[in-house]
């Protein structure tokens, strides 16, 4: 069993991915673009499972890379976790090298 937050991740990406796809292609050709059925562009867009090459090469295509981290960072702040944007500070650390 999928939890939750996994099953509105898939919808979300799916819906992000039928938004912009149908700005410029048909599902055909998208298939065909990312080199699956079309089946299988319909199960990505319903947010069903999909392998997850499948669901990188589709945001590739689109250029919507940086939008799983979006949708990511959404869901995690949903559920109270983490932000995955979140960049560690680097703290000068002082060296002694007297010997």
């Amino acid at each position: 069993m999928k939890s939750e937050q996994a099953l509105k991740m898939a919808q979300r990406l799916g819906d992000l991915i039928r938004q912009h796809r149908t700005l410029h292609y048909t599902q055909s050709t998208f298939a065909k673009m990312i080199g699956v059925s079309r089946s299988t562009v319909q199960k990505l867009e319903q947010g069903e499972v999909v392998k997850s090459d499948v669901l990188f090469e589709a945001l590739v295509v689109l250029q919507l890379q940086g939008s799983l981290l979006d949708e990511i960072n959404e869901l995690a702040a949903d559920v109270g976790g983490y932000n995955a944007r979140q960049r560690k500070t680097n703290k000068t650390q002082v060296i002694n090298d007297d010997f």
